[in-house]
């Protein structure tokens, strides 16, 4: 239209109409026809879709809380992101997390932590006695237990 970036209104359009009706989230660009480089008024964040995921997330939000000397807490997030090793399906529902979701399984290959934010992280089958520290998750997997002696 007239080499301009976007139609604004006032604008005429290819069989000589002008444009008389427009939305702030269409009209992109100045009335000097250079582009905005960003929009006055414009959305910056969504809300629940995280624009830098694509992803709709909802923060913990608070269902159940009673006061004792240990309260008693429930609360759930969700998050329609998925990992490359998505955690298996909680108790909610596909994407639904709660803080007690998490699991550990011992399989012949290795180990895979199920952690309350939806993933799978792998490790290698530690011996008994042996400890490992993940740096990119900040936490320690132990193994217990005793050797058997040769009789």
């Amino acid at each position: 239209m007239a080499g301009l970036p976007a139609a604004r209104q006032t604008d005429q359009t290819t069989i000589g109409g002008p444009i008389t009706q427009g939305s702030l989230g269409v009209l992109i660009g100045a009335p000097s026809g250079v582009a905005c480089s960003t929009c006055p008024n414009g959305q910056k964040v969504g809300k629940p879709v995280n624009p830098l995921l694509g992803a709709k997330v909802l923060s913990a939000e608070t269902d159940v809380a009673l006061p004792a000397a240990v309260p008693f807490i429930l609360s759930r997030s969700y998050s329609s992101y998925q990992t490359d090793t998505p955690a298996p399906v909680g108790l909610l529902g596909p994407g639904w997390q709660l803080p007690s979701g998490i699991s550990l399984l011992v399989t012949k290959t290795g180990l895979i932590l199920n952690d309350n934010g939806g993933r799978s992280l792998h490790f290698n089958t530690l011996a008994v006695g042996e400890a490992h520290f993940s740096r990119s998750e900040s936490l320690w997997l132990v193994r217990g237990g005793l050797l058997e002696r040769d009789k």
